[in-house]
């Protein structure tokens, strides 16, 4: 496998987690989710690993940032980004 590709390929993976982790928190945020049992059930399932998700990631993202150094894809940024505007968000409100 060519390493551009694969180093593309991982890029797009990390975009998706990030953007699934984003979205799962601000949906968590914005509506309540303990009002209904199926909502809360499936809110208690996945809380935990979506928490670590959104704790570890941004270093690992920064630890790939600074292996692959000029040739970083700009997905990288774009997820660190979304990962920290939900980390400020969190801690803020």
């Amino acid at each position: 496998m060519n390493h551009s590709a694969s180093k593309i390929k991982l890029s797009h993976i990390v975009f998706i987690i990030s953007l699934f982790t984003t979205i799962y928190w601000l949906v968590a945020f914005n509506i309540n989710v303990y009002a209904h049992t199926v909502t809360r059930v499936i809110f208690e399932m996945t809380s935990l690993l979506l928490m670590v998700i959104l704790y570890t990631l941004p270093f690992l993202i920064i630890a790939l940032i600074l292996r692959l150094k000029k040739r970083t894809p700009k997905l990288h940024y774009v997820s660190l980004g979304l990962l920290l505007f939900v980390l400020i968000l969190i801690f803020t409100v």
